[in-house]
């Protein structure tokens, strides 16, 4: 045993580092506010890190939780600009040779393909049956969604639940400020929130909301990277006088509860059609559960996710792979007849996202000591223990 200087003995502490829950995703670089808020939410105790790759945590030791969430952007062929074959076999093959030198691998389940840029492909298919064949655990956020995956792969499916948004802390931003005079007053203001993407096929939800609506008002906010998109709804915006408003700027997630705030309710579309009918089997629309967790209505498609999601609350449901009109029809009639479109009598209660991004950070802490190998106990007596490699952030 070593000594200091006045002969009093040190006790040696380990080096040897612990297994990991290793989430693949680029964030904190690319800043996901689903990450964001499971980061900022887990047990200090859960030994979470992110890396951004596959190759990236070949290299750590000792073997750990390899955590999958989105998977398109680890079998896309940057050289080709597109998903391809050979990247799907080379991203299969990685994980099985993770498995082979100890990983556990676990896929949280967002949505079984992907929902935005190129269309699906029999490439997604191959990846998707065989991340379901090569999982330990499938995570997924419904009840719903986790039936499904049962009867679609022998891993072991859990439900983790879903959450939103916190909270916005600070005052609106001059933009979000002026957003929120757009949706307050007598008429029903109706918002429609994030992304400009195909699988929401805003223009033409856009267009059944004229068709179907007579008074409210529908604020649409949010960024379109496809040039045909942005050109189609800013026809419907030109030729709605005044009744539909688009912001096509990104508003930060710590803004977002000002304009839920003001919102009467949320439109929340997804399409079924053509590459979409997945949507029907697994789905995690955050859009709901974020409209859910600020208490705001959802005019929504009848998909099972939503309406496992918006059971029990107040909500305007259309048939699944029908458009909205009489789901926007009925929310506005329902809004003119209370009279308090608008001008609630009371401010909504403080959003439900912590302590539901607990629960999940709680559950992910379960799994992980039950997936990673437990401490030598040369190790736990050395007093070395897991810690979480995330800054800490205040807690909410």
């Amino acid at each position: 045993m070593a000594l200091k200087g006045g002969g009093e003995p040190v006790t040696p502490t380990s080096t040897v580092p612990s297994p990991q829950w290793v989430i693949v995703t680029d964030y904190p670089r690319w800043p996901s506010p689903y990450f964001a808020h499971l980061h900022r939410y887990a047990p200090p105790a859960l030994p979470l890190t992110f890396r951004p790759d596959i190759p990236s945590v070949s290299a750590m030791q000792p073997p750990g939780v390899l955590n999958l969430h989105r998977l398109k952007r680890l079998y896309h062929d940057a050289s080709q600009g597109a998903r391809t074959p050979p990247a799907a076999a080379e991203l299969l093959a990685r994980l099985a040779g993770l498995r082979r030198a100890g990983w556990r691998v676990v896929w949280t389940v967002h949505n079984l393909k992907p929902i935005d840029g190129d269309a699906v492909t029999d490439t997604d298919d191959t990846v998707t049956r065989g991340v379901l064949d090569l999982a330990d655990i499938v995570l997924c956020h419904t009840h719903t969604d986790s039936t499904w995956l049962r009867s679609h792969t022998s891993a072991d499916v859990r439900m983790v639940g879903w959450a939103g948004l916190d909270d916005s802390e600070l005052p609106p931003s001059g933009a979000v400020a002026t957003l929120v005079d757009h949706m307050r007053g007598e008429l029903p203001a109706f918002l429609l929130l994030g992304h400009i993407t195909g699988y929401k096929d805003v223009p033409a939800t856009a267009a059944t909301f004229l068709a179907h609506t007579t008074r409210a008002r529908l604020v649409i906010v949010g960024a379109s990277r496809d040039p045909a998109i942005s050109a189609d709804l800013g026809r419907v915006v030109a030729s709605a006088g005044g009744r539909v408003i688009w912001s096509p700027h990104r508003v930060p997630p710590e803004q977002a509860g000002h304009l839920y705030a003001a919102a009467d309710a949320a439109v929340c579309p997804y399409r079924t059609d053509n590459d979409y009918g997945f949507f029907a089997e697994v789905l995690h629309p955050s859009s709901v559960t974020t409209a859910t967790c600020y208490q705001v209505p959802v005019i929504a498609p009848n998909l099972p996710a939503i309406e496992e999601i918006t059971r029990g609350r107040h909500r305007w449901l259309a048939p699944a792979g029908s458009d909205l009109g009489p789901a926007l029809a009925a929310a506005e009639a329902a809004l003119l007849a209370t009279g308090q479109a608008g001008t609630p009598t009371a401010p909504r209660p403080p959003s439900a996202s912590a302590h539901r991004w607990r629960r999940i950070g709680q559950i992910y802490h379960t799994l992980a000591e039950e997936l990673l190998p437990q401490e030598p106990p040369d190790r736990a007596a050395s007093g070395a223990q897991h810690t979480n490699t995330r800054q800490e952030e205040p807690r909410r």
